[in-house]
């Protein structure tokens, strides 16, 4: 009987260190994938051709926006070309459809060929494009019209990046920098008209408002009213961008909405570097998608759309993936990070196992 409880104990002992071990990814390194990726559409739609330049389209090969042409003369009961004849624009138009068939319609003859910096080079887009990779977060804050309140919002982000970054230590993976804030003042409102039509935010509103954007252009949760700006909740949502990506979590938050925003190679390869894994390899993505496929069975909204991972089709969807040309990350002495910690694990269990040996050896020659 003894033997019996023994046994168990070493067993439940070893489930729980191979658990813990199993961990491997932050909710931030599945942020960073395509896995569920939200893509929106870019429309050129003209009334004799439905062409698409590959010089304009080939912009948008590295960013979440595909491109697509449209007849008007042909496709006469398209919503796409009815919304852009609503618009008064003239043609060629182009239009920007989300996942939530939203739509933006953009004029041609104001872009022209800047089509491409106008949709994904915005200023703001361009600071995210630089600070995601390397930052744990940003707080993307959008001013109102009362300027008390928007002073009291800055404060009150800014306290909350600060707690962040003391805890940041604490947490499973570490990253470069801590959260910072981004703001979008009302006299940038037109400079950001896409970005801004992506969160939903058509015009200035009363009090401010915030997005917590991570990892690819994700956003953490839904839009941040001012009450819940200057309360715990904006800290309550930012700590779990840091969580273990199986600490039992609605998988929803996993992969929250992008942002339009482009990710060229050169930004994907720096940060295969810095995580020491490729977030695009189709092993990893595999591997990610079976710890969110474990229980994730998320009721449905009342609007019914489900928050479940699509499984990953790899043939289908990865095959025209860039390779990344992964650097191997060198441990130097006294240095800290994921090899060391598997080490210690490894060891934790080769002890356990030599203990559980060692007690059955004792117990037997007591019998």
């Amino acid at each position: 009987m003894l033997r019996n409880k023994i046994g168990l104990l070493v067993l439940a002992i070893l489930f729980n260190i191979i658990q813990v071990e199993a961990c491997r990814y932050t909710i931030r390194e599945i942020g960073f994938s395509a896995l569920n990726k939200v893509t929106y559409i870019l429309y050129r739609v003209d009334s004799y051709t439905a062409t698409f330049p590959n010089q304009l389209a080939a912009g948008f090969k590295s960013s979440n926006i595909k491109t697509h042409a449209i007849n008007a003369s042909i496709e006469k009961d398209n919503q796409v070309i009815a919304f852009a004849k609503s618009q008064n624009k003239g043609f060629p138009v182009y239009v920007l459809v989300d996942i939530n068939k939203r739509m933006l319609a953009l004029s041609a003859a104001e872009y022209k060929n800047k089509i491409v910096s106008g949709v994904l080079a915005s200023p703001i887009q361009q600071q995210l494009q630089e600070k995601l990779p390397v930052n744990y977060a940003t707080v993307l804050l959008i001013e109102g019209r009362e300027a008390e309140s928007n002073h009291l919002a800055r404060q009150h982000i800014l306290k909350t990046c600060k707690h962040i970054e003391n805890i940041m230590p604490n947490m499973p993976k570490q990253v470069d920098l801590g959260p910072d804030m981004t703001v979008i003042e009302q006299s940038n409102f037109e400079d950001e008209k896409v970005l801004l039509w992506s969160l939903g935010v058509d015009e200035v509103p009363k009090k401010p408002i915030a997005f917590i954007l991570y990892a690819k252009g994700r956003i953490m949760g839904e839009q941040v009213d001012f009450e819940d700006i200057i309360s715990e909740k904006l800290y309550g949502l930012m700590s779990i961008i840091g969580a273990d990506c199986e600490c039992g979590l609605d998988r929803k938050w996993m992969l929250g909405y992008q942002v339009p925003l482009d990710w060229p190679k050169d930004i994907r390869q720096g940060l295969s570097d810095r995580l020491g894994f490729d977030v695009d390899n189709p092993m990893v993505l595999t591997e990610m998608s079976r710890i969110l496929a474990i229980e994730n069975r998320a009721p449905k909204t009342p609007d019914g759309i489900s928050f479940e991972p699509i499984v990953v089709d790899l043939d289908k969807e990865f095959n025209d993936i860039p390779e990344i040309e992964h650097k191997v990350l060198t441990i130097v002495d006294g240095g800290t990070g994921n090899t060391s910690n598997q080490i210690i694990w490894y060891s934790m269990l080769g002890l356990l196992l030599i203990i559980s040996v060692g007690s059955f050896f004792i117990l037997k020659k007591k019998s």
